[in-house]
């Protein structure tokens, strides 16, 4: 398959700065003149430029070019230990395992247009931002909340910060009393990284029975269960009653809940619980972009004194001006209309990648959209165990995650494939490449 021409620019500068070809402090030619030697048009050569940048081989000096930087010289690269032959990976041809977002997913003209607005606010931009979140922000955010998942909450309640982990690093040290943790889920290896390095004790299980009174429980009922549903509010209220009859506290965390293609969200946890002893989280990172480092707690009423009295000692951890733009962004509802164009891209990949799993691995291999994500999950049918898929996927250049599925340990494990990454148009090339990984050996 022919490479993309912005990639055949990106290689050809490459290989003259790692040769000595283009020697430190050489300046690129520019973008026009570029472009009308190759024969190429300037954005496949301006983008090209990124690449390089983005990886360290040039440097943009404003209103002046692009430079050779020393980091790939060969000189430097001549006092570099080689890697040793087991440390080296085959490259990745087909990446599954990213969870970044897909480039039709999100429109970057429109919140471009925000985050310029905010830059405009010169006065507003030459403070610190609020240790809680811009207050306008926390307003939107408890409305947003309460219409579309049901949050029992206000601006004074939610507290905003750059991502999921930052924002558990509050909430521990307002916790201490409790030692035990549940994990419900196991996608956020983080997570009970953060929990251990409290001093918490930390076990995996969907079930409350045997647990510690007063354990905390941290779970994220969007996500698929085996049955490929996420939890239905039959079974959160459920769980919810159990939990209270055991003083348990529930962090709820809502990731990825809008992207359920199916149907609407059942509603938060939290909002069942009518707000008691439910912290909840959320995250634009998916929605948006992972990039865009803004997500968000709401704190129940009874550890809201306990963290007024601490507030003072953190900073704000996500961007001020990446607040406001979303502040106004979601005011003028494109927060809705980004869900709307999100659910239908995803929706239409998952669609057409199951259709591609069915006709190469066979109608046994139980392709199935993971409803509340942007993955899905299938079987092979090789036999093989979740650590040798991965090997001989990796041998093949394809990235993928596969893992057991809790009480079916007796069948062939899950092979998860995240869409984000994968052009469409190379899904069948690279579901082939896997099927002969796996099967042919």
């Amino acid at each position: 398959m022919v490479d993309k021409k912005y990639v055949q620019v990106y290689d050809h500068f490459r290989n003259l700065i790692t040769s000595g070809s283009l020697a430190k402090g050489s300046r690129l030619p520019s973008v026009r003149r570029c472009a009308e030697q190759l024969g190429y048009s300037g954005t496949t050569v301006e983008q090209a430029y990124m690449m390089l940048a983005a990886d360290g081989y040039i440097i943009s000096r404003p209103r002046s070019g692009f430079y050779v930087t020393d980091l790939f010289s060969p000189e430097r690269q001549a006092g570099t230990p080689k890697r040793l032959p087991e440390q080296q990976k085959t490259a990745v041809r087909y990446d599954f395992a990213s969870a970044g977002a897909d480039r039709e997913s999100f429109r970057f003209e429109v919140w471009r247009r925000y985050m310029r607005s905010a830059l405009r606010q010169d006065i507003r931009l030459l403070s610190y931002g609020e240790p809680q979140g811009e207050r306008d922000l926390r307003e939107v955010l408890a409305q947003y909340l309460e219409k579309n998942r049901s949050v029992f909450c206000s601006a004074d309640s939610i507290v905003v910060g750059a991502g999921t982990q930052s924002l558990l690093n509050i909430l521990c040290p307002l916790i201490p009393d409790r030692k035990d943790v549940i994990l419900a889920n196991d996608f956020f290896p983080q997570g009970q990284q953060t929990f251990e390095d409290y001093g918490f004790r930390v076990r995996r299980g969907s079930s409350l029975a045997g647990s510690a009174e007063g354990a905390i429980v941290y779970i994220a009922p969007s996500q698929l269960s085996r049955r490929r549903q996420a939890m239905p509010v039959r079974e959160r209220a459920a769980f919810l009653k159990e939990a209270k009859a055991r003083g348990n506290l529930i962090i709820e965390d809502d990731y990825n809940s809008e992207f359920s293609y199916a149907q609407r969200p059942a509603p938060s946890m939290q909002g069942l619980a009518e707000g008691k002893g439910v912290v909840y989280m959320g995250t634009f990172s998916r929605l948006l972009l992972p990039s865009i480092r803004l997500s968000y707690m709401v704190l129940p009423e009874e550890l809201l004194p306990l963290y007024r009295a601490r507030a003072g000692r953190y900073n704000q951890t996500a961007s001020k001006a990446e607040q406001i733009a979303l502040c106004q962004y979601m005011r003028d509802g494109n927060l809705e209309s980004q869900i709307r164009k999100a659910r239908k891209r995803y929706g239409q990949k998952a669609e057409l990648i199951c259709q591609e799993i069915r006709e190469v691995f066979g109608p046994a291999s139980e392709a199935s959209p993971r409803g509340a994500g942007y993955l899905v999950s299938f079987r092979a049918g090789c036999g093989l165990s979740a650590e040798e898929i991965l090997r001989r996927a990796g041998n093949a250049g394809i990235a993928l995650r596969c893992r057991p599925v809790p009480g079916e340990e007796e069948r062939e494990p899950e092979i998860l494939l995240y869409l984000a990454a994968m052009e469409t148009e190379r899904y069948r090339e690279a579901l082939l490449s896997l099927r002969s990984a796996l099967l042919s050996e």
